[in-house]
């Protein structure tokens, strides 16, 4: 997902993946799974057949740490901010892991073609011999806004520079 706002001083980009389901969402999943799951093992341990409540147990565990997994993938965000003095480009999970600072001038957005077409395009933002790959985990229809979109506010940019 990509959005784009305009703050004061400049421009913000906040790429995120798409998330089909929220943490309560997943939480609900995991609670309606698990009851009849729970039941299941409960009926056959009182019927003589003990051994199948570990198993039981294991595919709670195995499909709650599966949609752990799928949330902590979903929660990643990365934030660019263009001004006119710099780019800066955040990225992390609920808070900025990592803060890169470019000089706007300076910068350079590369669009990496892929060597087979069923490979996915890549975005490099380069400044001086610093390379950093944006929105890997975006679909290639919103690769190419987020690349229609920078290509604007750097056009903007340039047309208040001559100005």
């Amino acid at each position: 997902m990509v959005i784009t706002e305009q703050i004061d001083n400049g421009y913000r980009l906040s790429l995120m993946p798409n998330s089909s389901i929220s943490w309560q969402g997943s939480l609900l999943f995991l609670a309606l799974i698990s009851f009849p799951i729970t039941i299941i093992g409960i009926t056959f341990f009182f019927y003589g057949a003990p051994i199948i409540l570990p198993f039981a147990g294991l595919e709670i565990l195995i499909v709650g740490t599966a949609l752990y997994v799928v949330f902590k993938k979903s929660s990643k965000k990365e934030v660019i901010t263009l001004t006119k003095e710099k780019l800066t480009i955040e990225k992390g999970r609920f808070r900025p892991d990592s803060v890169s600072e470019f000089i706007r001038e300076w910068s350079y957005v590369f669009v990496e073609k892929p060597s087979h077409h069923w490979y996915p395009i890549k975005i490099v933002i380069s400044s001086k011999g610093e390379k950093i790959a944006v929105g890997n985990f975006l679909t290639e229809e919103e690769k190419k806004e987020f690349v229609s979109s920078l290509e604007e506010i750097i056009s903007k940019y340039r047309a208040d520079q001559f100005i």
